[in-house]
């Protein structure tokens, strides 16, 4: 009775352990086999590509394209992963319906998860059946297809209530018609050995499977990879011509610099003019400007003895007959000088010397032709009839005067200023403007500007057409285009624009009437009115101040001249690599930076307290920051300079010590230190971007990236611009499917050649390879820097929870062995089996044990040990080697 009731429920258990093992089995059976079934094995890439190229498609597995998962609902696309593997699908999808069996249906079944309703206290396996969305699911998406409802592309706008229900999402009119026609049951499913039968014959199910089936062997990518490629495309390219564009235009920025603003020349004409009067001396010894003027008493003795002996003391006269007062060699004096006093509440007047009324009655009363003397005695007249001049509490005083240098073509204006401060200081400094004497445009210059002009037309006609067509497509777009890039580009027209209208108005000044008639043949400089001298200043003033608008405008140009290499740099990753260098730091160099910052301020503080009254780097706190940063770059002479007193005390009685401790405890800390910080977290942002770098599938030589360039301008010869298609394909009217294929493309543009949209596809699938490829090497990078370990603390840690986990299972089978021992000792003692058949039956128990968890091709070890925890025993059963079958005999 008990061994008959045991064979039943052994039986029953049975049953359900091989409904069990099939279904582990079929589940890791087809991850293998899924590993094998490439996409090049029921997808016909001849139509777009050849034998050659196709064949890198051999080990691409099979994946629901995104087109089919987009906008699925969660519980049909959770449904839709499960069977993602399935064998019916990959043999529907190579069309060999003569090998499908019950097994591939099954299978199908349970990963569907379609489940029959049977009465729960029947004690059976669940049959395997197929609802009328798994059917839906398996004829289309399954397949390769999007659902009908989801076919057609959504908008980025669009939100996801405007998605389909889940009843509209499932609408497919001639899925629902097939299935209609298969032998359901009373809940409307079909059974699977029903649905491999029908697969099994010619039947209507099978024919419309195989025709879902051609339908997927097309090559075909998704609507939004298309734009995505197209715009990546566009913006690669964008991006390498942008390069070559701006050094091209880098060369002519720099020849148009060269050429226009003339700096060399004109630095030359001031020097020559700043050091001929500060070095000017009435005698040998002197009075110079830079040693012997200290306030406005030693300015005025300055003024009178040098500065005006410098301006009228080297007369020449021409064979013209006309006096000239040369100023630095061949520097022309234009009429007079100008002397400009600032009283202490503002006031300001002003003279011409020789104009003045005491420089006329000189040059009548004496020599006619002793200007220098007549200079003096109107500089004297001056402060005699103006005591605010010699006022020591005066603010500023100022000699300026126009030159013109006719071999150089230079127009020069001069302007010595003395500003006097209240604390007893004082600043004298020479101001000398350079400018052309003429607006006439050479031959180099009018080919270099041309060049430039020609550039700047070309960016903007591009920039111009994008925008256009942006904004064509509304406000949307338009606001997209205004990305960063586009922003530099525009910004480097408008540069462009502002500089050119800015040159043109400082050549109208220089071209003006007073400044023009100084070249003029028989032009007498002493004989200019004060009016006319005033005009003259007032011009070259206007000029000068045109200039520093033009060299402001051009510096700005220039940054975004550079701004457009950065742009350039991303049409190459090699290129790119310093960019995301720094972006990947930033983060880590600004908390740095706070840290820095702080510090630096208190120590340029500490200095500014300390000796900033002896030493006048630190004598404010803005030049006290400014010297700190200049001595953190290697600038410290005032140091040098410190360290030589031998008193070792400041002029103010401090203490040498402290400009010691302070300068070394600065350097080493924040130098050495501190500097040196920042450099490592700069050089580890670019490490890991190097280390990146080298992991991706899509990072060739700016050489080799040129030549492809090059190759493909050459194939695509005759092609309908990607900037149109990208264009089109902005509006959903245009191809509005979500899938893309080589007829559908030449539907949607009824211009497009066979051979582009070939092209097009050829290249989707070439890209997406080598995205994936790039994407699974960074996965595996990142992944592999995590799986770092030592396998034995891995098994060290394991092994107590390991042990927790089995202690129960093992328990129950000792209990169970020691049950069937007292059984066995029973049998003995009543003489049915003697100690040497007890002996030989319990050693061959436990060899077959050891055998079958040895990897013995007997009965499986489960199938002793049923249900969900035969797997566990198994392994802990398993933890001996092979080598110990004796000590695993003896165990057991």
């Amino acid at each position: 009775f008990f061994a008959s009731r045991r064979g039943e429920s052994e039986n029953r258990r049975m049953r359900k352990f091989n409904a069990h093992q099939h279904r582990v089995t079929h589940v890791k059976g087809h991850g293998s086999d899924r590993r094998r079934r490439f996409m090049s094995e029921y997808v016909n890439f001849n139509a777009i590509m050849s034998p050659e190229v196709a064949a890198q498609f051999e080990e691409e597995p099979f994946e629901l394209p995104d087109f089919v998962t987009a906008d699925l609902h969660p519980s049909l696309l959770k449904r839709l992963k499960a069977a993602e593997g399935s064998i019916l699908a990959a043999k529907v999808r190579r069309r060999t319906f003569g090998n499908i069996n019950k097994a591939d249906v099954d299978e199908l079944c349970q990963l569907l998860q379609t489940k029959a309703k049977q009465d729960p206290l029947e004690d059976k396996e669940s049959p395997k059946v197929l609802d009328l969305e798994g059917f839906i699911l398996f004829s289309g998406p399954l397949l390769g297809l999007p659902l009908p409802a989801l076919s057609r592309a959504r908008d980025e706008r669009d939100s996801e209530d405007e998605l389909p229900p889940l009843p509209e999402m499932l609408r497919f009119p001639e899925a629902e018609a097939i299935f209609q026609k298969l032998p359901l049951d009373k809940d409307g499913f079909v059974s699977a050995e029903a649905f491999a039968e029908e697969l099994a014959g010619k039947s209507q199910v099978m024919e419309f499977l195989e025709s879902q089936a051609a339908k997927c062997s097309i090559p075909m990518k998704s609507r939004e990879k298309l734009e995505r490629l197209i715009n990546w495309r566009i913006e690669r390219d964008d991006a390498l011509g942008t390069l070559f564009f701006t050094f091209v235009l880098l060369i002519i920025f720099y020849l148009v610099v060269q050429v226009n603003l003339d700096i060399k020349s004109n630095q030359e004409a001031e020097t020559a003019v700043r050091s001929y009067i500060s070095t000017f001396g009435s005698q040998l010894s002197g009075p110079f400007m830079d040693q012997h003027i200290s306030d406005v008493s030693s300015f005025w003795s300055w003024a009178e003895e040098s500065a005006l002996a410098a301006f009228f003391g080297v007369a020449a006269i021409g064979a013209d007959g006309i006096t000239r007062f040369h100023v630095a060699g061949s520097n022309v004096l234009l009429g007079d000088v100008m002397v400009t006093h600032t009283n202490k509440d503002g006031d300001v007047s002003s003279e011409w010397l020789l104009h003045s009324t005491a420089a006329q009655s000189y040059l009548s009363t004496s020599n006619s032709s002793d200007y220098l003397g007549a200079a003096r005695a109107a500089i004297q007249s001056f402060r005699r009839s103006n005591s605010d001049l010699n006022d020591p509490h005066s603010r500023a005083i100022t000699l300026s005067c126009s030159i013109h240098n006719a071999p150089a073509s230079k127009l020069l204006l001069v302007r010595v200023s003395s500003l006097f401060f209240i604390t007893g200081d004082m600043d004298l400094q020479i101001f000398s403007t350079a400018c052309a004497d003429t607006a006439e445009i050479l031959v180099e210059q009018m080919v270099v500007n041309i060049l430039f002009v020609c550039c700047i037309i070309w960016l903007a006609y591009a920039e111009l057409k994008d925008a256009v067509a942006a904004m064509a497509h509304g406000c949307k777009a338009f606001t997209e285009y205004w990305g960063v890039w586009n922003s530099v580009d525009w910004s480097c027209i408008a540069l462009s624009i502002v500089t050119m209208i800015v040159w043109g108005v400082r050549l109208g000044y220089i071209n003006s009437d007073q400044l023009q008639a100084v070249q003029k043949d028989g032009f007498d400089a002493m004989a200019l009115t004060k009016q006319e001298l005033q005009t003259m200043q007032d011009e070259l003033q206007v000029i000068r101040a045109w200039s520093i608008a033009v060299r402001a405008l051009t510096t700005c140009l220039a940054v975004t001249i550079i701004l457009q290499f950065f742009k350039g740099f991303r049409a190459n990753p090699r290129l790119q690599i310093v960019a995301d260098a720094i972006l990947k730091s930033l983060n880590n160099v600004a908390h740095f930076f706070l840290i820095f910052w702080t510090l630096f301020a208190c120590f340029a503080i500490i200095a500014h307290m300390l000796f900033g009254s002896d030493i006048i780097l630190f004598s404010s706190l803005l030049s006290s920051l400014e010297a700190s940063m200049s001595t953190l770059m290697g600038e410290f002479e005032w140091y040098v300079q410190m360290a030589g007193k031998k008193s070792g005390y400041l002029n103010s009685g401090m203490p040498m010590v402290f400009v010691h401790l302070w300068f070394v405890i600065y350097i080493c800390f924040a130098l050495l230190v501190l500097f040196n910080m920042l450099l490592a977290m700069v050089l580890d942002s670019y490490g890991a971007a190097a280390q990146v770098l080298g992991k991706r599938a899509d990072a060739p030589t700016i050489v080799t990236q040129t030549w492809r360039y090059i190759r493909r301008m050459q194939e695509t010869r005759g092609f309908i611009p990607l900037r149109t298609l990208a264009r089109d394909l902005l509006s959903l009217e245009c191809h509005p499917g979500k899938v893309v294929t080589v007829t559908s493309l030449q539907a949607a543009f009824p211009q497009m050649k066979h051979e582009q949209a070939g092209y097009l596809m050829r290249t989707l699938f070439q890209e997406d390879k080598r995205q994936k490829a790039t994407q699974q090497v960074l996965e595996g990078q990142d992944s592999g820097a995590s799986q770092d370990f030592d396998p034995k603390e891995v098994a060290n840690a394991c092994l107590p929870a390991f042990h927790a986990a089995t202690q129960p299972l093992l328990t129950e089978l000792i209990s169970t062995l020691t049950t069937f021992e007292s059984k066995v000792a029973t049998l003995q003692s009543n003489g049915l089996l003697d100690a040497a058949t007890v002996d030989s039956l319990r050693t061959s128990f436990a060899k077959e044990m050891v055998t079958e968890m040895n990897g013995g091709k007997e009965r499986p070890i489960e199938r002793r040990f049923q249900g969900p925890r035969a797997h566990k025993i198994q392994v802990q059963l398993c933890c001996g080697s092979p080598e110990e079958d004796g000590f695993g005999v003896e165990r057991i």
